[in-house]
């Protein structure tokens, strides 16, 4: 019994002296990179740091390496506990090549104000640039009132010289309805070739809305590539100069002008 004792005794004071001796910076600095990267390749880095330690810490120099080349940060005097500060850098060169982009950033510090041992923390990350796709095939939207329904002209033209199989999808919000038309079309577009289609649209007889907005989507594959578009319209029921929501005042007018005319034949009457 004794001797298990001497034992826990024994491993009880390895415990603390590992505990007392840890050294106070062995994780005080937290090393966040957070990446924005534009259609064009542009890079804007954000360099989050924050004291987690529990002591302060000075002169911090923190740096990006971007590939071959360094770019300094300006340097940070003093750091304490909990604080953070977030520095932007906007030097990394502009990427072009679809890919994965690693980031490091090294940040050297000291433990005391005066100089003393330098420590320094390596922080790894990366960012994926994706190409933009434009799409080719642009086009329009325009609408027709009929009597009881709404002629939706949809306008497509191919801008390049290569084929393409379209797949068009047509998005109506609730309410509306086509006819003869499922919503999802698939055609093939020569280069520079020209489409026209006209699909009717109709309402359902318990709306008084008269504008309702549509989209139409325009999708289609080239070389392991997907190209998408978006084309917006409105889909009328109503004249161009008229809507629904303006019957209010045309029946005022209207019966101001009924009551002028009353007043005017009363007068021309009397004479």
């Amino acid at each position: 019994m004794f001797s298990h004792l001497k034992f826990f005794i024994i491993l009880f004071a390895v415990f603390t002296m590992v505990t007392v001796e840890r050294p106070a910076w062995a994780k005080p600095l937290d090393v966040l990179i957070q990446n924005e990267v534009d259609d064009t390749g542009n890079v804007n880095l954000l360099l989050t740091l924050k004291n987690s330690g529990s002591r302060s810490i000075y002169h911090i120099r923190p740096m990006f390496h971007f590939h071959h080349s360094m770019s300094m940060m300006s340097k940070i005097m003093r750091l304490d506990p909990g604080q953070s500060i977030t520095l932007e850098n906007d030097k990394h060169p502009p990427v072009r090549r679809v890919g994965r982009y690693p980031l490091t950033a090294m940040v050297e510090f000291w433990l005391h104000p005066n100089g003393g041992t330098k420590k320094s923390v390596l922080f790894t990350d990366s960012f994926f640039f994706k190409e933009p796709l434009i799409s080719k095939v642009e086009g329009k939207l325009a609408s027709v009132t009929d009597l009881d329904s709404s002629i939706l002209n949809v306008f497509l033209k191919n801008r390049s010289e290569s084929l393409k199989n379209i797949r068009m999808m047509l998005l109506l919000p609730p309410g509306l309805a086509a006819k003869n038309f499922s919503g999802v079309m698939g055609f093939t577009m020569r280069g520079g070739e020209a489409k026209n289609f006209q699909i009717r649209v109709f309402r359902r007889e318990n709306i008084e809305r008269d504008r309702f907005p549509v989209r139409l989507m325009i999708e289609y594959g080239e070389m392991l590539k997907h190209y998408s578009s978006e084309i917006n319209g409105t889909v009328r029921f109503s004249p161009v100069w008229y809507s629904m929501k303006y019957m209010p005042h045309f029946t005022v007018l209207a019966l101001m002008a009924l009551i002028l005319l009353s007043y005017y034949y009363r007068i021309y009457n009397k004479k």
